[in-house]
Formats: C-alpha cells, sequence, structure tokens
C-alpha cells in the first residue's frame, strides 16, 4: 500500500517517526485537496498501528490484520462518512432497504475503486446516529488490536448537533483509540474540533508524481498523462477520470462547445443539455477540459508550441485569434464560479447555460 501513496513523503515520514517513537496522537486532523491520498494514508496508518509483522515490515499487508484493513472489516476499525439517511436503529441497524444498498456500495467502491467517487442519490452529511452508534461502539472493549482506529472521512460534512455530540469523545478518547479525522474544507469544522486534533497537512499531487502514476498504474499514455496531469489542479482522482477519457467523448465535447459557441448555435445546445442528466463530478471535468481549451486558445497565437493539446494543433489554427488572451481571466474566474456552484446544489442545466453564454463571450459571439 505504500507504494501506492505518492507524493505524501512528509506525512509517511511523520506518522512513521511517531510510530516508531511510540508518540501517537490521540487524534490527527488529516486535511488537503480531495484526491491527495487522505484516506489511503489513514487506513495505512491503522495498519502500521495493528500489523502482526515484526516492527520493521509493519505495515506488512499480508497478515491477518492488514487484510482485515483493506477489507474495510476490521473489527477495532470504525469508518464514518457523509451518507443519506440511513433510519439506523440503536443497536447500529440500517433500516432503510435503498440507503443500505447505497451505503453497501459505497463500502465496495472504496475498496475496489477508491479513486471514483461515490454519488449517493440523495443529500449526504454525517449524522447524529451514525455519532451516537460510533460513542457506543468506543465504550465496548477491544477485540485483537493493538489500537482502535476511527476514520471520519469528510468531518466537515458533520451538522452541528453531529459535532456538538462528537466534542467530549474526542476531548477524552478511550484508551488505545485513535481518531483521524479527514476534510478538504478546515474552514467548515468547529473550532473546538480543530483544536483537539494534531494537523497534518497533504499538499496538491505534482504534476510529475500524477503524470506518474497514471502512466504506471492506469496505462495512461505518456502524453495523455502529462495532459490529464496539468487539467487536474494536484488531484489524482480527476486527474484519473481526465486521463481515461483523453482523446475521447470528454474532451471532443469539450471543443464541441467552443465550436457551437463561435457558431452561436444556442437553442442547439440548449435542447442537447434537456435530453440527459450527468453526475456533478462528469460535469466538473467537462469545465476543466474547457479551461485547457481556453488556455491553448489564448497562446496559440503567441507560442504555439506551449499548448497542451498538441494533437489539436489544426483545430486552434481556425479558431484562435488574438483577443482571446485578453478576456482569458475574466472566462477563468467565470468557470471557477461554475465549478464551485456544481459541487454544490445548483441545477446543472442553469450551470451548462451559463457556461455557453460565457463561452460564447469569450469566443466574441
Amino acid at each position: 500500500m505504500k507504494r501506492t501513496i505518492k507524493g505524501q513523503e512528509q506525512v509517511l515520514a511523520l506518522l512513521e517517526s511517531a510510530t516508531k517513537q511510540d508518540r501517537i496522537a490521540q487524534a490527527y486532523l488529516f486535511h488537503g485537496n480531495d484526491g491527495s491520498g487522505k484516506f489511503l494514508t489513514a487506513l495505512y496508518f491503522g495498519m502500521m498501528l495493528n500489523c502482526l509483522a515484526d516492527e520493521a515490515q509493519r505495515p506488512c499487508e499480508v497478515c491477518q490484520s492488514c487484510r482485515k484493513f483493506q477489507a474495510l472489516e476490521h473489527p477495532d476499525f470504525i469508518y464514518l462518512f457523509p451518507s443519506t439517511n440511513l433510519r439506523m436503529s440503536t443497536d447500529g441497524e440500517i433500516r432503510d432497504k435503498e440507503a443500505h444498498k447505497e451505503y453497501d456500495a459505497y463500502i465496495q467502491n472504496k475498496i475496489n475503486t477508491p479513486w471514483v467517487d461515490y454519488f449517493f442519490s440523495g443529500n449526504t452529511e454525517i449524522r447524529r446516529d451514525s455519532m451516537n452508534l460510533l460513542i457506543r461502539r468506543l465504550e465496548l472493549s477491544q477485540h485483537e488490536g493493538r489500537k482502535r482506529i476511527v476514520i471520519i472521512e469528510n468531518a466537515d460534512m458533520m451538522n452541528t448537533q453531529t459535532a456538538n455530540s462528537f466534542l467530549k469523545t474526542l476531548e477524552e478518547p478511550p484508551a488505545n483509540t485513535v481518531i483521524i479525522l479527514t476534510t478538504e474544507r478546515m474552514s467548515h469544522l468547529l473550532p473546538t474540533i480543530l483544536s483537539r486534533c494534531q494537523p497534518v497537512y497533504f499538499k496538491p499531487l505534482s504534476q510529475s508524481v500524477i503524470s506518474e502514476i497514471l502512466v504506471s498504474d492506469f496505462g495512461a499514455e505518456s502524453l495523455n498523462a502529462r495532459t490529464a496531469a496539468r487539467i487536474s489542479g494536484g488531484n489524482l482522482k480527476t486527474a484519473i477520470r481526465i486521463a481515461q477519457n483523453v482523446g475521447g467523448g470528454t474532451r471532443d465535447r469539450a471543443y464541441e462547445l467552443f465550436e457551437m459557441a463561435r457558431d452561436d448555435k444556442t437553442l442547439e445546445y440548449i435542447t442537447q443539455i434537456g435530453k440527459k442528466r450527468e453526475a456533478a463530478d462528469a460535469l466538473i471535468d467537462h469545465i476543466a477540459n474547457v479551461q485547457i481549451i481556453a488556455n491553448d486558445l489564448a497562446v496559440f497565437d503567441i507560442a504555439p508550441d506551449e499548448i497542451i493539446n498538441l494533437d489539436k494543433a489544426a483545430w486552434y489554427e481556425s479558431y484562435a485569434h488574438p483577443d482571446l488572451a485578453d478576456r482569458l481571466p475574466d472566462f477563468l474566474l467565470l468557470l471557477s464560479d461554475i465549478s464551485m456552484k456544481l459541487s454544490g446544489n445548483v441545477n446543472p442545466q442553469l450551470a451548462l447555460t451559463k457556461l455557453f453564454l460565457s463561452t460564447k463571450q469569450f469566443m466574441g459571439v
């Protein structure tokens, strides 16, 4: 597992040093961009603390304890994450059948394809009933591990009731318990939670690290890997999605947007987006491709060798013109705003309509 955690050497060194010196904090806050390896590192840390192998080999990834952690089923491992309302009973039974199916699907996705975001059918948050179950489980004795590991993923999505009920446990966790919170948004956490955790920062992955992972682990072509790495903004999950579509439908769709905008095909575009619903991550990736194409258009007249999509040079010759460089900053700000709104609850069709109109303006139509 360690070899799959790339670009976070300083974090691994910190955790390994703390383990060797037996100076483990009771609570950690892993914070940083999405796709930077926070959950995988938290799981790795739990494996390290409970591995049955000799100290120098921990985590071995093959002992019974390590295998249980990798399957997310170790009896001393507790995992909380945002979900729809599970209608959970006091003994932890999920009473909503559809919610139960989605809960299980999320777990399987995390085990098998953790680089793919799973989207629930409804609004998600970490609810009070899930936290109450965690607190009750922590009151019980440990089963077989040296340390009990709690991972609360996207802890910023605890509602206020949940966060307040969690404070006492965080302040005085049971012995031999390590609590790890992960978040992209530290500012959304209560100050009282922040003050009780040791912060561990996960820096965005460099383009070279992401490109290396895409080539070695996902079989991406070198040029496609570099393109995806530059677009991704340090987010490995985004880079993987883009690399799997570079040269395919996702990128082609972005080029089609510019073509329809320049030709003022507004009605055709509105009709097109009304025919299908798409997940937020797919639309955000679409906007990432739009951003990179806009950059390419703006620099093509000045430095054609500096474009990212080198295989589309002939297309840029037809569509680039000097005025685009002046319009680029405002257009990129609009794209960032649309992308942020898609991460929230904005209507996707309204966001895409704004995207098209903004692209028309950028193209001078």
